[in-house]
């Protein structure tokens, strides 16, 4: 009997044991809370393969593991099924919902937003968030944000083509106000190949598109250091912004042109049919 108690023992130790790989990544969603557990038992299947190396095949790194199946499916009408069970101060501008964590203490809700301090960082990323871009460009950038809550701009959550990557101007934007630098995508199209990594946004740039909402009109953010571009976009160096067209476009490019913009086209352009292209040098 003490022989199987031990033996039980040694398999629960055993598959407790998360990788490095997993524990440390960090997730554009979730952060670095993955654990290495079987699939079968990750709520709502937020996992991802090959982060486990020394596991059997059946266990991935889950990234809900500490997530109760009422949060990890739940389907936010803004943000879909990304929810987590996180401690509501590390869940980003509050935007969590309570009672979807019923196993959980009373500070843990169902977070919808990347949460922080999740990483244990030792200062090498460029991502890591210590105001990287300054004080300005933050206070901006959270002028932007609180618009977007009140519905006077949209940030769009996904890239034109459909890609969400963590680096479109939701996250763009929600980074830059947590202090961080804002995420590059890192996949290839027609176009190019965009390059990965982080770059900080132009004050200049907040500030258009925060003249713009201030002067009465409404806009949708398709894209600004995210998606991918020609090779030397001025979007890879945080400098440009991609508006969704409408009615207002020409206002939008004479803006544009207006504040300084070393670019400015639109509708009647090559390949702007769609939209409005504003870029700054600085």
């Amino acid at each position: 009997m003490r022989i199987l108690v031990l033996i039980a023992a040694f398999l629960y130790v055993a598959s407790a044991y998360t990788d490095p790989e997993c524990s440390n990544y960090d997730h554009e969603t979730y952060g670095c809370v993955g654990e290495c557990i079987s699939t079968g038992d990750c709520p709502g299947s937020k996992y991802q393969s090959n982060l486990c190396p020394t596991q059997p095949n059946d266990v991935k790194c889950c990234f809900t593991a500490d997530t109760d199946a009422e949060c990890a499916t739940y389907n936010h009408p803004t943000h879909g099924t990304v929810g987590s069970c996180i401690a509501s101060d590390q869940c980003p501008f509050g935007n969590y919902i309570s009672g979807l964590c019923p196993t959980m203490a009373q500070d843990i809700k169902c977070c919808f937003g990347k949460p922080t301090d999740t990483c244990q960082s030792d200062g090498s990323d460029p991502s890591d968030c210590d105001d990287a871009c300054g004080t300005t460009v933050k206070s901006l950038a959270q002028q932007i944000f609180d618009k977007h809550l009140a519905g006077s701009i949209t940030l769009k959550t996904s890239h034109p083509n459909g890609v969400s990557d963590g680096a479109d101007p939701y996250n763009n934007i929600r980074d830059t106000v947590l202090g961080c630098k804002a995420k590059r995508s890192s996949y290839e199209c027609a176009q190019g190949s965009a390059p990965g990594g982080y770059v900080c946004l132009s004050e200049s740039l907040l500030r258009y598109i925060l003249q713009l909402s201030n002067d009465g009109y409404w806009l949708a953010v398709n894209s600004l250091a995210g998606a991918c571009h020609g090779k030397n976009s001025l979007h890879y160096s945080g400098l440009a912004v991609d508006l969704a067209k409408t009615s207002s476009y020409s206002y939008f490019m004479d803006k544009c042109n207006e504040m300084g913009a070393t670019e400015s086209v639109g509708p009647g352009y090559p390949s702007a049919d769609y939209h409005t292209h504003c870029a700054f040098s600085s």
